[in-house]
């Protein structure tokens, strides 16, 4: 089989069978009988708060008709995948695509296949296991790191002078104590 690997931009290579591929941009090429690759800033994104910033998105018309839009940013990846339900259903990480996505918790698709899906039956050669994130908050930026919570506050403060210390302003410092400046603001645009 083949293999196709999307990583960040800082850090990460796009690889096909091991070899860089898609070195371009935009550019495109076709791995014989497996898939039909794109490399362009055509597309949504996946999460909203990237909406403003320059996309490098990489296409992937797979078998079975699935597609695979991988949004590459500084430090991390956005996957989006299409698919039709496949023949008999479907279960896993994304739920059982019934259309109901009441249904799709964790707890709900742990709860009917019993855990992490199967390797035989995963789409993926290579998966990484999801596990709960630590849940962070303003006081532990503030106390472990009081030079990037001053960043922050300064930043979000110019970000949303007009609109005073609000849950939007809390939300910005949060961001860029744990995501990066360039996610500050970004509240203000999906809350305004």
């Amino acid at each position: 089989g083949h293999t196709i690997v999307v990583g960040p931009m800082e850090n990460g290579q796009i690889l096909v069978d091991g070899r860089p591929a898609l070195y371009n941009f935009p550019s495109s090429e076709s791995v014989a009988g497996m898939a039909t690759l794109r490399y362009d800033a055509i597309g949504e994104v996946v999460d909203s708060a990237m909406r403003g910033m320059e996309r490098h998105i990489v296409h992937m018309e797979l078998p079975l008709g699935v597609q695979v839009q991988v949004m590459r940013w500084a430090n991390h990846i956005n996957v989006k995948i299409v698919m039709a339900p496949r023949v008999g259903g479907q279960d896993g990480h994304c739920g059982n695509h019934n259309g109901d996505p009441a249904d799709d918790s964790a707890e709900a698709i742990e709860a009917r296949i019993g855990g992490p899906v199967p390797p035989d039956e995963c789409l993926f050669h290579h998966t990484t296991p999801v596990r709960p994130s630590p849940r962070h908050s303003l006081d532990e930026c503030r106390m472990q790191d009081p030079v990037k919570y001053q960043l922050a506050l300064r930043t979000c403060q110019a970000q949303e002078e007009s609109l005073g210390y609000n849950q939007v302003q809390k939300d910005c410092v949060f961001d860029v104590c744990f995501a990066g400046e360039q996610y500050a603001g970004e509240d203000a645009l999906e809350n305004a």
